[in-house]
């Protein structure tokens, strides 16, 4: 009955399935409290909506088939499924017997070759705990991960107008499958071209690529792929005379020695410190000012150490005593109650969303309420003290004893970390140690896959999982390999992220240019393969201190000495006019897309208007000046401006427009910080690419 009620879709969130109801009509959210569906069916509005002495006259039906008027529409007719199961469900008396429990479900696809003819029949086969299995395709719900590339129907039969890779998510009851598809449409014509593949990363991605018939990019030039590396390990550009020595070397691994010389800076730590403390949402509206600063200088030194990412996520998650003496104890100062404290983990550490399982279980995951409420019993006892008295600072603490109550069951919850229980606890166990030590055992299915998706995203721009925080079976990684080779090498050098990064970057993957050659016609859409580098806009802070450097005047913050960056400031949200335009977060979500990367009018206007950036332009202490100063010659000075700004020489062509420009300009000094104004007002200074 709830099967066939689902596939119908009354059920639904949009439909009778939501808190309210529809027209008076209540059901559970996708069945999920069968005596609530039963009791609303049979007992409500005098019996009528189910008639056993004459099913087809039950009101369920009438409305369902269109017979009597239905907002919702008709969803079924007496030949399909939904209703033949319903119709014999009432006329057997509506009988209230508990089922059999389920145990999975399997999908069977046929023999399924990658060139077969682009549709194909799925079947589900649901197998129960006392050994039978019954084909339940025609009560299946059907969903794909991509309806543009992997159309399915209401019954079961998918469709590829193109070549493509999908994956089809069935759920029937509260069981949740899916299987992965892929079909190619041949291009005879089709020769696959790749660089030679540096690393493991190189290998898995070409071939995904040739397998989908996608053509990668070239290897960027020497002048991209510094100032790229630059901005991707330390958030800054390069100085002129790092950029001229660089692209002057001739050593066949500079590329190599470059990057283990980013990795080693002090650079490198305070940049993704920061990446840290924007998913942690370290901000003085949390923590405190004080807390701020504290919890930063933690982050920094972590990062600068490579500890274990299992270590700093037990440090957060087990966090006791004074704020500001145990900086990661403010993970609770942020994540105040169990339910919070259950989503950050879930998010920040596993890459799953578990909120709306705090309601009801996940309609597109295998995560019920109860695991929602499992992970919360893991931090229950955790409790607060300071606040009120107007502090800075907390204390955090155990409370023995307390417990979480599931609201469904209005029972204490144990602690359940999906599906897994703990060993055995005492009365007085810290029970978020015995979660530490599942998330950093070896094999969690979650963790390192989450952490090694995290880093990719930060590098390539764009996750194999996409977004990063949402791993579930309808947002399938678009290369499973990759993943689970990222993975494998996280874990393998013990969960420290340097020799993670180094792996990336190191690869042709992370350094292809960012235009790709033309498709074929045949390929699949290659948004999701990496065939070329990402181009974004520089994240605020980038810009700002990108500015400072290629002017070489730095920025002043109100409290904070001289020559401090925007990336070493610990808040978020800063009362800063450039970093405000730029759309710094304010750190109020646990969530990478808290930061906008998309160009719009403030950001134009600032680069071209803005006192801040014209006066380093023109100060006499910035670069331009102090060259002049020195009576460095004009052709001396462009190049070096070009270095400073753009990480590059200026081509054959720009000197000759530049020659132009300062002949005409009513002195040398106006003229050459024209053209600093004007380099940094480009697509090429502004974009990461």
């Amino acid at each position: 009955m709830i099967a066939a009620l689902s596939r119908a879709g009354c059920n639904s969130g949009a439909c009778h399935g939501s808190p309210q109801g529809k027209n008076g009509f209540r059901l559970s959210l996708r069945g999920a409290d069968p005596d609530l569906d039963f009791a609303t069916l049979v007992r409500e509005q005098g019996g009528r909506r189910t008639n056993p002495l004459a099913p087809d006259d039950s009101l369920i039906l009438l409305k369902g088939s269109g017979r009597l008027p239905h907002q919702g529409g008709r969803l079924f007719g007496p030949t399909d499924a939904a209703y033949r199961t319903l119709a014999a469900w009432i006329a057997a008396g509506c009988k209230d017997s508990a089922p059999v429990a389920l145990a999975r479900l399997e999908i069977r696809t046929g023999d399924f070759q990658k060139t077969d003819p682009p549709a194909r029949q799925l079947a589900v086969i649901a197998h129960f705990q006392d050994g039978t299995a019954r084909d339940v395709t025609d009560l299946t719900v059907f969903t794909s991960s991509d309806p543009t590339a992997l159309p399915v129907s209401v019954g079961g039969r998918v469709t590829f107008p193109r070549t493509a890779e999908a994956a089809v998510l069935a759920r029937y009851l509260d069981a949740i499958g899916s299987v992965r598809l892929a079909r190619v449409e041949p291009d005879p014509a089709f020769t696959f071209r790749a660089p030679a593949p540096a690393n493991v990363v190189d290998r898995l991605v070409f071939a995904k690529q040739r397998e989908l018939q996608l053509l990668p990019a070239v290897v960027c030039s020497d002048e991209v792929f510094l100032r790229r590396v630059y901005l991707d390990v330390t958030g800054t550009i390069p100085t002129p005379d790092d950029a001229a020595a660089f692209l002057d070397s001739t050593e066949p691994d500079k590329r190599a020695r470059l990057i283990d010389w980013l990795l080693a800076s002090d650079e490198y730590a305070l940049f993704w410190a920061t990446k840290w403390a924007d998913v942690l949402r370290g901000s003085p509206t949390t923590i405190s000012d004080r807390g701020v600063h504290s919890f930063h200088r933690y982050l920094v030194r972590t990062v600068a150490e490579d500890r274990p990412v299992t270590d700093f996520a037990r440090d957060l998650l087990t966090g006791l005593g004074n704020t500001l003496h145990r900086p990661a104890a403010n993970f609770f100062r942020v994540s105040r109650t169990p339910e919070e404290a259950a989503e950050a983990t879930a998010q920040l550490f596993l890459g799953v969303r578990v909120q709306c399982a705090k309601c009801h279980n996940h309609p597109f995951e295998n995560i019920t309420q109860a695991d929602y409420y499992g992970l919360a019993a893991f931090f229950a006892r955790v409790q607060l003290r300071g606040a009120q008295f107007g502090l800075d600072d907390e204390v955090v603490f155990l409370a023995p004893g307390r417990e979480l109550n599931n609201p469904l069951t209005r029972r204490p919850q144990q602690p359940v970390a999906f599906g897994d229980r703990p060993p055995a606890l005492g009365p007085d166990d810290d029970r978020r140690r015995a979660l530490a030590d599942w998330l950093a055992a070896p094999g969690n299915r979650y963790f390192a896959p989450s952490v090694a998706n995290r880093v990719w995203f930060h590098l390539l721009g764009k996750g194999i999982v996409d977004p990063v925080d949402d791993f579930r079976d309808t947002n399938p990684p678009s290369n499973p390999e990759l993943l689970a080779a990222l993975a494998d090498d996280f874990a393998r050098n013990g969960y420290r992220l340097k020799p993670l990064i180094r792996t990336v970057l190191n690869s042709r993957t992370y350094q292809l240019a960012s235009t790709a050659p033309p498709q074929s016609p045949h390929a699949a859409e290659p948004d999701r393969y990496f065939v070329k580098a990402a181009v974004r806009m520089l994240a605020a802070e980038q810009a700002l201190d990108a500015v400072s450097g290629a002017t070489g005047v730095p920025e002043e913050f109100k409290g904070y000495p001289r020559g401090t960056r925007a990336l070493d400031l610990p808040e978020g949200g800063v009362a800063h006019p450039f970093l405000q335009a730029f759309s710094k977060p304010v750190r109020d979500v646990t969530c990478e897309c808290a930061r906008e990367d998309d160009p719009g009018l403030p950001q134009v206007l600032h680069m071209l208007n803005n006192a801040g950036v014209v006066g380093k332009v023109r100060s006499p202490a910035g670069r331009v000046a102090g060259w002049l100063r020195a009576g460095k010659d004009a052709d001396w000075i462009v190049e070096r401006v070009y270095l400073a700004t753009l990480s590059r020489r200026p081509t054959a062509r720009e000197r000759e427009l530049v020659a132009r420009h300062l002949a005409a300009a009513p002195d040398r000094a106006a003229g050459l910080q024209d053209l600093q104004h004007a380099l940094l007002n480009t697509n090429e200074f502004l974009l990461r690419h």
